[in-house]
């Protein structure tokens, strides 16, 4: 009997010294994206290929817009998110899910949820710059543009009009109508 209860005890003392997951909740894991993509615009350019990425967050999910444009509108838009599923968060990218590895104040890590586990990176140079590094090496510049609403009209408005409103970052302020 002796021996039963020293048995019993050393898994008990051994059952509290496990060491305890410190695993961040969703909202700081989610807060730590937003601080580094935000709510925002980006134009992704990858050597002569150029097409945008739109991020909005609600809650705990980001919604994530791919897009091109063409003769002043958008097209090909697929539309992508990054979840909270089973204490990871997922980023279902281009038919392909990446794993959040790493997060800080400056750099994003995703892990590729295949055999070859590829390696995303997105790493904040300044705050209108990030540079996409893709799991095959290759490195891509997203630089921030106007709000979604704005640059898709100045775009259309460019296009038929010939103009590049679209490249300035200025907004401009609505003029009050006079009343007669």
């Amino acid at each position: 009997m002796k021996v039963f209860c020293s048995c019993f005890l050393i898994l008990i003392v051994a059952a509290c010294n496990e060491p305890v997951k410190k695993n961040k909740n969703p909202k700081e894991l989610f807060d730590k994206i937003e601080s580094i993509t935000g709510s925002d615009n980006w134009q992704l350019i990858d050597g002569t290929d150029t097409s945008y990425i739109f991020f909005s967050r609600i809650g705990n999910e980001v919604d994530v817009y791919r897009y091109n444009i063409s003769k002043g509108d958008s097209i090909n838009t697929r539309m992508n998110n990054i979840v909270h599923q089973s204490d990871s968060v997922i980023w279902n990218w281009d038919n392909e899910k990446l794993l959040l590895a790493g997060v800080d104040s400056n750099t994003i890590n995703w892990e590729a949820l295949n055999a070859g586990k590829d390696k995303y990176k997105m790493i904040k140079a300044d705050s209108l710059h990030i540079s996409f590094a893709f799991a095959n090496g290759h490195t891509a510049i997203m630089k921030k543009m106007l709000p979604l609403s704005t640059f898709l009209v100045r775009q259309q408005y460019d296009y038929k009009h010939g103009t590049s409103y679209v490249d300035s970052a200025l907004t401009f302020p609505r003029r009050k109508k006079k009343v007669n």
